[in-house]
This record gives structure tokens, C-alpha cells and sequence, in this order.
């Protein structure tokens, strides 16, 4: 990838003279209005590469949370700014997380791996400190300048229009359709034109909307609007050939990714990726991924190297659910009585393996959310004390299954446990 491959993806039609393109949000004013980039951190990072930081393979983790901090905040932003956010979905929140984060760790690989292939000078010895950071100054004012203003304006664009998408679902039947609307630039990009022009209506489910919406090109400023007019499908065919833009494929109101994993910051395939080839052969073998297809928003070994940038965060979560949670109450409508989170409830939550290791830790600062939305399965045998009954609540996390536990003791007590990503928990539940 090339500063050419992402300034013509990003500015190829619609830029400006300094050099990025302004969205202005859908309620017309400036996107992205505060934003800034620790410059501590960015010369942290320099430092760090220049002095043999393994930008092969790993992701640097104060560079990753400054990135992350940037495009969460304008997801937040604009799911704020929707005119009916969605509520009480924390999976679709879990994984617009998750894919920044994930997008985040490509994109300081990126920077990283190319401020480190210019360290070696024609004479084969390091370069001097200042050469280099003179030389590399493009790569990082692209990086954390230009072109995070542009991820961070489309962040808060395409979390506003998937907030919008989740509204349209919950309203489709009464509202059964979509159409196209005019962009609101004063200087259209062409591609979208016959969109509105043509008065392209389709139904909330349409297959179409899985690859062509506004925000599928860089700088689009067109948005749907729901309505019970007839569909026009036959105005499909008008659009056969015309593609999104690498990156913005993706539907977000969907599958809850801001970004596609087609963007230039990720590899082309698992065998070009470096967090893949860091993987123990031997794991890789195990697990059945020597012929693994690319599927980077759920990749173990992506978020094998983004746990060690995760581990900090977990004295912050004990420390907000000891100042929020401990001692509080929780309940579900179909489980009789009143459920405690101790101090040990805290404990054994954030010290509990599991496949996705962050979000589970996470979920724990809105439990009480996540349980009223769980399956309430019933109760059980717990196999270390044959006095306690153990009660199961079924969840997911990113798609995947997962258990929350709920111990009751002889005294009445009734507290939150722990949680658990394997099945076989449930053979504990009695028939």
C-alpha cells in the first residue's frame, strides 16, 4: 500500500485544497468538528519503532488506543446524532467496538511497518534518529492527520446512517420501503446521481442494500428515507457493474463494521498477514486455519495480538464496576428473585478466560442489560458444592454462545458468578 493507493481512494473526486474532504453531517453541519491527535503519543511511537519495535507482527498499544479513542468517539458521535439511536443493543454496540478496534490495529500495523522499512539507510546502517523522523514525516502526518480526519468523518457518517438502518427495521412493517434521497453536497459526486435521480425505492430486505447505501463511496452524502410508496425493482438493472469503494462494501447497520475488511490497511489474504503469521504453527495446525479464508473482524489470532494491548484496560473496568456495580442488584423477568454482584463477582468475571476476552470484560459494565436480554435456561448442579444450585443464562458475544453464571447459596444468597464461552457448562443443567 502507497500514500497514491489511500489519497486516491480517499480524494479522488471532491477534494479540497487542503488536501482531505469536509462531510458535513447529515443534520448539515461540519463533521468531526473536535478532533486532535496526542503528539506525545505519536513521538512515543517513534521512538519505539526506531528503537526495534517488531512492527512485523505486533501492534504498538498506546499508538492503537490514541487511533481507537479517535474512531470510537466519532461512532459515538454519530449514533448520537441519529435521530432515533438504537437502544438496549449492546451486541450491535459490542461489535462496532470491536471492529474499530480491529481496524485501529491495521491501521498503526500500517504506519508502523512503513516508518520502519525506511530505517535502514543505502549503507546499510541505522539512520540518525532525526534523518529518519525527517523522512518518515509524510507517513505520519497521512497516518494521524489527513487521513484520520477522513476515517474519522466517514466513522461518524456511517454510525449515524446505521443507527437510521436499525430504526428502518424496527419500523419495516409499517413502513415497508426505502428510497434513495438527493445528497446534500453542493458539489455531488457523480456515481450516486442516478440513485436519486431515478427515484430508486426498494424494500427494507432487498439484497441490494447488503453492498449499495449512501456511505458506500468515500465523501457520499446521500441518505435513505423510509416510506410506504411503492418499490421500483425494476430499476435495479440501471445499476449492474457499479461497485462501493474498497472499504465501504459493507452495510454497517448489519453486520455493525464501520469499516469493511477490504480496506488498503488489511492484508489481501491470511498468509500476507502478519498477526496470522505470528500464530504458533503448531495452533494454526490444531485449529484448522492452514487454508483459513480472511475473515479479519473474526480472527483469533487478530485478537490474540490485541489482548496484550487489552490487559490494561481490566484494572479499569474492576475499578468502574467496584464504584458502579458491587453490591447492586440485578433481575430477569423470568427468574424469580434478586441477583448480587459482589466484589468476587467482579473478580471472577474479569479473570475468566474466553474466546473474546475484551467484550466479555466489557459486557460486565452493563450486565444488568445483558441479562435482562438473555435466555434464562434454569437451574443446575454446581460440581465443586453439592449445596449450591447454579442458574444459566444463554447470551452471545460477536455471534458466539456464551453462559452466564449465577450461583444460589443454602442461606438465600443469590450472586453473579462468572461467565463461560464452552458448551459444556450446560451439562451441568438439571433434566
Amino acid at each position: 500500500m502507497t500514500v497514491q493507493d489511500i489519497d486516491g481512494l480517499y480524494y479522488g473526486e471532491g477534494h479540497c485544497s487542503c488536501c482531505h474532504p469536509h462531510f458535513p453531517s447529515p443534520h448539515g453541519r461540519s463533521a468531526g468538528a473536535s478532533f486532535s491527535f496526542s503528539a506525545d503519543v505519536l513521538a512515543a511511537f517513534m521512538r519505539k519503532v526506531y528503537r526495534g519495535f517488531d512492527t512485523a507482527a505486533g501492534v504498538e498499544p498506546a499508538m492503537w488506543r490514541e487511533v481507537l479513542r479517535i474512531v470510537n468517539s466519532a461512532t459515538v458521535e454519530g449514533l448520537a446524532e441519529a435521530g432515533a439511536p438504537p437502544t438496549h443493543e449492546t451486541g450491535f454496540y459490542a461489535a462496532l467496538r470491536h471492529s474499530n478496534e480491529v481496524f485501529a490495529a491495521f491501521k498503526v500495523h500500517n504506519m508502523g511497518r512503513l516508518m520502519a522499512s525506511r530505517l535502514i539507510g543505502a549503507d546499510g546502517k541505522l539512520k540518525p534518529f532525526g534523518k529518519w523522523a525527517e523522512e518518515v514525516a509524510p507517513i505520519t502526518s497521512h497516518h494521524v492527520g489527513a487521513w484520520l480526519r477522513t476515517e474519522y468523518d466517514t466513522a461518524l457518517i456511517r454510525a449515524h446512517n446505521a443507527a437510521d438502518w436499525r430504526r428502518f427495521e424496527r419500523d419495516k412493517d409499517v413502513m415497508p420501503n426505502l428510497r434513495w434521497m438527493p445528497t446534500t453536497s453542493p458539489t455531488p459526486e457523480s456515481s450516486h446521481r442516478a440513485f436519486w435521480e431515478l427515484r430508486l425505492t426498494l424494500p427494507v430486505g432487498d439484497p441490494f442494500w447488503n453492498e449499495h447505501h449512501p456511505g458506500d463511496r468515500w465523501n457520499c452524502k446521500c441518505s435513505l428515507e423510509q416510506t410506504d410508496e411503492p418499490a421500483t425493482p425494476e430499476l435495479k438493472a440501471e445499476f449492474d457493474g457499479l461497485r462501493p469503494q474498497r472499504g465501504l462494501e459493507n452495510n454497517t447497520g448489519r453486520d455493525g463494521r464501520t469499516f469493511s475488511d477490504n480496506h488498503p490497511y488489511f492484508p489481501e489474504s491470511c498468509a500476507k498477514c502478519g498477526f496470522y503469521r505470528k500464530a504458533n504453527i503448531k495452533n494454526r495446525i490444531l485449529g484448522g486455519f492452514t487454508n483459513r479464508q480472511k475473515d479479519c473482524y473474526n480472527c483469533p489470532f487478530i485478537d490474540g495480538c490485541l489482548y496484550g494491548t487489552e490487559k490494561g484496560e481490566i484494572k479499569d473496568i474492576k475499578k468502574a464496576a467496584r464504584q458502579t456495580l458491587q453490591g447492586a442488584s440485578l433481575s430477569h423477568p423470568d427468574f424469580n428473585g434478586k441477583i448480587t454482584v459482589s466484589r468476587r463477582s467482579i473478580d471472577e468475571w474479569t479473570n475468566q478466560p474466553h474466546i473474546h476476552y475484551a467484550e466479555k470484560n466489557r459486557m460486565l459494565l452493563y450486565i444488568d442489560d445483558v441479562l435482562k436480554q438473555s435466555k434464562y435456561l434454569g437451574p443446575g448442579n454446581d460440581k465443586t458444592d453439592g449445596n449450591v444450585t447454579i442458574h444459566l443464562f444463554e447470551t452471545s458475544i460477536r455471534g458466539d454462545k456464551t453462559w452466564i453464571i449465577v450461583k444460589e447459596y443454602t442461606d438465600g444468597n443469590t450472586i453473579l458468578y462468572s461467565i463461560s464461552d464452552s458448551a459444556n457448562i450446560l451439562k451441568s443443567l438439571r433434566k
